[in-house]
């Protein structure tokens, strides 16, 4: 018995090797004809991953086209869902950087090409800085009344953002308007954020984002506009000198009797400290007028601007 199986396979065995081998070409032909590898493309979201606390994370590309391949039948039960790509934030730095897209994909897919294989994310640290809340007087009291003072509920407010808009801050501002009142009154004035420019800077939250303005009306002063001189305070860097100071206004409205302010045709600031003044800058400064006259607005901007002394030359030889 164990011989006649033995015979059996034994029996033309190269021409049965040849069988096999002729066999399973054809098989693995057949199923490449109908089951053939193939390439896709599914285009994903990128992810980010591990981000950093603290941060504000921006960048330009938010999704990816991820090219594979597979064998045709693979093909049918996916789609994007069962692809991802993200970048990793781990160990990413404070700024703009160009960061590797990794892919997931189903078992029995060849990655082929990811469009784009970076992309470049940018971290800006998020901090805060506190700034005087300057009140604007804007419009005009009824006939016969003026401002006699403007008090907030707050004289300092803090701005949080990005490291990047907030050295752009340069003030925080916000508008009392008198729309023709006639007796004490107050409102809630919303604060915002702006550059040296004026103009709004966004993507910072001011807080709070408002104050409270308690506005006291006088009747019967006389009113006058007059200028603003700049007092230039002490502590000005020995290797510099002051060039100029101009005041933002440059004329004011007073108020006060008439034997008080007939004779002033200027107030001064309180003096503009300047041992911290380095280079051109500007400085919020108070109005520091006599007693007995008002202001609409105690709070001006003094625009300062210095230059290096000139080296002292030796002296000629004879």
């Amino acid at each position: 018995m164990i011989s006649r199986v033995r015979d059996l396979f034994q029996r033309n065995l190269l021409a049965k090797i040849l069988a096999l081998l002729l066999a399973i070409a054809l098989w693995a032909y057949v199923m490449n004809d109908e089951n053939p590898s193939i390439e896709g493309s599914f285009t994903v979201p990128l992810k980010l991953i591990n981000a950093p606390e603290g941060y504000q994370i921006s960048r330009e590309v938010t999704s990816v086209v991820i090219h594979v391949r597979g064998a045709r039948s693979q093909f049918v039960n996916v789609d994007e869902k069962h692809f991802s790509a993200y970048v990793e934030l781990g160990s990413v730095n404070e700024g703009s950087q160009n960061c590797r897209v990794h892919v997931i994909m189903p078992q029995g897919f060849e990655l082929v090409e990811v469009e784009p294989e970076a992309a470049e994310v940018t971290l800006d640290r998020i901090a805060a800085k506190d700034f005087p809340a300057e009140l604007i007087v804007t419009g005009a009291t009824a006939q016969g009344t003026t401002v006699a003072k403007v008090s907030q509920s707050s004289q300092t407010v803090t701005v949080e953002g990005p490291s990047s808009l907030l050295s752009v801050v340069s003030r925080v501002i916000g508008y009392v308007g008198l729309s023709g009142n006639s007796s004490d009154f107050s409102l809630q004035v919303p604060l915002t954020a702006v550059d040296e420019e004026g103009h709004e800077v966004t993507g910072v939250t001011v807080k709070p984002a408002s104050v409270k303005a308690d506005v006291q009306l006088a009747r019967g002063l006389t009113k006058k506009v007059v200028s603003i001189k700049p007092v230039a305070g002490e502590g000005l860097p020995r290797n510099l000198e002051l060039v100029g100071m101009r005041a933002d206004p440059v004329k004011i409205e007073i108020a006060g009797e008439d034997n008080i302010i007939n004779g002033i045709s200027e107030i001064e600031t309180e003096p503009v400290s300047l041992s911290d003044v380095t280079q051109k800058s500007d400085k919020i400064v108070k109005l520091s007028p006599p007693e007995g006259v008002t202001v609409t607005n105690r709070d001006v901007t003094v625009h300062i601007e210095v230059k290096a002394k000139a080296a002292k030359s030796g002296k000629q030889k004879s």
